[in-house]
């Protein structure tokens, strides 16, 4: 029975001074661990215990870190939201998921709080504390082991399987989707290192991307991965254009993630340097051949309820072929029902769907005991590669699938 967050313990008994989130306010990863300590104590405070949803919708990636971490330490769920979701939207995750915490950076904030009857708290990220309690006075506390609770317990023990994380989908669906890990798939998509130099087997010294938190590829491939190596985390705040171009020159990072758009938008305005780049892409939406140039980065490809599945070199974008899959991940070719389409399927695959609605959910097949994600992408497999199916490309037989 492993929590995920005993994979950070060990990194800041490793070197507790080191910095572990390089940010406008940096902390060490002894502030990391002191800081999620305090967080956990005050959902002990409230009541609030292992199991319990904590909704945690807020952009700047310290306090997300935190009351992640922190949830997960008391035995808790963390849920992310998208930074872009509206006050409908919140109010659905709340009431879908039975938050007991809300993390917020919104204002006003009581119209989230309306109808959310689990509700025992929200907590406020610079915003309004008239009906929640600041994120500073929150964290005002002992800890897991303050003055009435000393137990001698600084995490909670949680099942492989148990819910760690549910991330919401910034996509344009109704009601949200949100896509599940357990601690074990935690733990197997940040000992990936995908997309890191050399053969991976090196821990991940620093990472930098412009990708939000909430994105769970985000979160679980880049945050943990870095974190758990011992590595130095560099999100970066303002992904536009020309800090994003500023940051590449005069900062360094071992890896960097960025977007397909970000990373046409960095080569079309006077080129870039794309050997730490990596550009993290929808299996769905930009697997195959592209029009042009595609640059010299390396692609990773996946989707929220897999996590990063395969790496794509530019020889493979040029070809149309999926890529090397990372370790522990397998691929194959399925039968949709109009035409044969790609399935992935590894450590990081949740083996079912959890409570909310998990854009899953009608996307899966069990083959043989395996449970197989659909990935909607029209796929063949030619001499035991598997690259995307074209109008010219026969589709097998019924009785050969």
């Amino acid at each position: 029975m492993t929590n995920f967050v005993t994979e950070l313990r060990s990194s800041i008994r490793n070197d507790p001074e080191a910095t572990a989130i390089d940010c406008e306010d940096p902390m060490t990863f002894s502030q990391l661990w002191s800081a999620m300590d305090s967080f956990a104590g005050g959902l002990q405070e409230r009541e609030i215990t292992a199991g319990d949803r904590i909704a945690i919708h807020v952009a700047d990636p310290r306090p997300v870190l935190v009351a992640a971490y922190g949830a997960l330490r008391a035995g808790c769920v963390p849920v992310t939201l998208p930074a872009a979701y509206e006050n409908r939207d919140v109010r659905r995750v709340l009431s879908d998921t039975g938050a007991a915490a809300l993390v917020t950076d919104s204002s006003p904030i009581m119209p989230l709080l309306t109808g959310s009857e689990p509700l025992r708290v929200a907590i406020t990220v610079d915003s309004d504390t008239r009906m929640g309690v600041s994120f500073t006075d929150f964290v005002d506390n002992d800890g897991m082991n303050g003055s009435n609770s000393r137990t001698g317990i600084d995490i909670v023990r949680r099942a492989d399987e148990a819910p760690a994380l549910i991330a919401y989908v910034d996509r344009d669906e109704r009601p949200p989707v949100a896509a599940a890990y357990t601690h074990a798939s935690l733990n197997a998509a940040a000992s990936a290192r995908p997309g890191v130099p050399g053969d991976g087997s090196t821990p991940l010294e620093s990472h930098r991307s412009a990708l939000p938190l909430s994105d769970p590829i985000e979160f679980a491939h880049g945050a943990n991965a870095t974190l758990t190596d011992g590595g130095r985390y560099r999100p970066i705040a303002a992904a536009d254009r020309t800090t994003l171009r500023s940051l590449l020159v005069t900062t360094e990072a071992e890896r960097t993630f960025v977007t397909p758009g970000q990373y046409r938008d960095l080569r079309s305005n006077g080129g870039v340097d794309d050997g730490g780049l990596r550009v993290v892409e929808s299996t769905r939406a930009t697997f195959g051949t592209e029009d042009g140039d595609p640059g010299d980065a390396v692609r990773l490809c996946g989707l929220p309820e897999t996590g990063l599945t395969h790496v794509r070199t530019p020889a493979d974008v040029a070809s149309g072929s999926i890529g090397d899959p990372l370790p522990g991940i397998r691929a194959r070719v399925v039968d949709d029902g109009a035409g044969d389409e790609l399935a992935v399927t590894g450590t990081a695959v949740r083996d079912d769907s959890l409570d909310p609605s998990s854009p899953t959910d009608e996307q899966t097949v069990t083959i043989d005991g395996t449970r197989w994600v659909r990935t909607g992408v029209p796929a063949c497999s030619e001499r035991g590669e598997i690259r995307r199916r074209t109008d010219a490309d026969p589709v097998r037989p019924t009785t050969s699938r």
